[in-house]
């Protein structure tokens, strides 16, 4: 029955997507329904889909009778920090703050620290980095109701539609198996949640129960945050290349061509193909990324030379200021907390 009803939301939500009738009435009912408290869509259409499962349509409809268009959601999403925020400003996040916390991180839930530096070979300053990059450590993990951010992003956000509909199923399914309340979990603008902002679909595959409670907590649990970011970094469901335990992560580079523009690109290749040369002496076997942290800038020029470390990291947020911010920030927690 749980296996049906789970299949069930992800056919009655995909027939209401693309049913075109649903279509019709919502772009001429969405805008008025918008500016109501509640109510988000015109639950009169829900039964022009055909649903099997009607404890399922039930779930489902009142969940998103309730949701709310949020119009700051679009506008975040149009803008997004790490387009709109230069590299100088950006990197501003590894702050004497941000370190001496994510020192304290550390000492705080070390013995989970320690577990997942075992079981995934994750460096405990780069779990540290990332959560203190994504939540201040947990201080600060989104305002907006997740529910609102997926349903806003899904039906009003048509560049990236496709998904966040997948977004809006996996949340559903989610707050299924774990027994939350989709109308209570808040998150970021984009439905990100938790100590380590995962969207739903990586909550669902690669959230890890890592003390053992019966629960895949990253709400509110730090063991199981800990245990999930390295999970993701080092699960080829997350980054599809895995974590090379000896890995450099970065290392400092020069352009190979002074007068060629050169962009990020997080394709592993190998040396001979890249644009950028390093400025330390190693022996460059594997494939690897490269990054360039001005590339509109022609007063300016940064650029490092990742391997599959730097790339697992990029694929939990696919952004080269995001993942240097990373590397940086591990760097000086472990400097100054050694």
């Amino acid at each position: 029955v749980y296996y049906l009803a789970s299949y069930n939301i992800f056919l009655f939500l995909s027939n209401y997507f693309e049913n075109k009738e649903y279509q019709n009435i919502y772009g001429k009912g969405s805008q008025q329904n918008s500016k109501k408290k509640g109510g988000y869509f015109r639950i009169e259409t829900f039964s022009k889909v055909g649903a099997k499962d009607i404890t399922t349509q039930q779930y489902v409809s009142k969940t998103l009778s309730q949701a709310s268009k949020q119009q700051n959601i679009i506008d975040l999403m149009n803008n997004p920090s790490e387009k709109v925020t230069s590299w100088d400003d950006y990197k501003k996040r590894v702050s004497i703050t941000r370190i001496q916390n994510g020192i304290r991180f550390i000492k705080a839930y070390k013995k989970w620290i320690i577990k997942a530096e075992e079981e995934f070979g994750i460096p405990r300053e780069v779990i540290a980095a990332i959560i203190g990059l994504e939540t201040n450590y947990g201080g600060y993990k989104g305002n907006t109701r997740v529910i609102d951010a997926l349903a806003t992003a899904a039906f009003d956000y048509p560049r990236r539609r496709n998904f966040f509909k997948t977004q809006l199923e996996e949340f559903f399914l989610l707050t299924r198996e774990e027994n939350f309340d989709p109308l209570v979990i808040k998150g970021s603008y984009a439905g990100a949640m938790g100590f380590a902002q995962f969207m739903p679909d990586n909550y669902r595959r690669l959230a890890v129960d890592f003390d053992g409670d019966g629960k895949k907590d990253i709400l509110s649990n730090p063991a199981d945050a800990i245990g999930s970011v390295a999970n993701f970094l080092s699960s080829t469901k997350g980054n599809k290349r895995g974590w090379e335990r000896n890995g450099f992560i970065a290392i400092e580079a020069d352009p190979k061509k002074r007068n060629k523009s050169i962009k990020s690109s997080f394709k592993l290749r190998s040396y001979e193909d890249l644009d950028i040369k390093a400025k330390e002496n190693f022996d460059f076997y594997d494939e690897y990324i490269q990054i360039s942290l001005f590339p509109n800038d022609d007063s300016k020029d940064e650029f490092w030379l990742g391997d599959k470390n730097l790339y697992a990291i990029t694929r939990y947020n696919p952004s080269s200021k995001y993942a240097m911010t990373v590397f940086l920030l591990s760097e000086q927690i472990a400097k100054i907390g050694n």
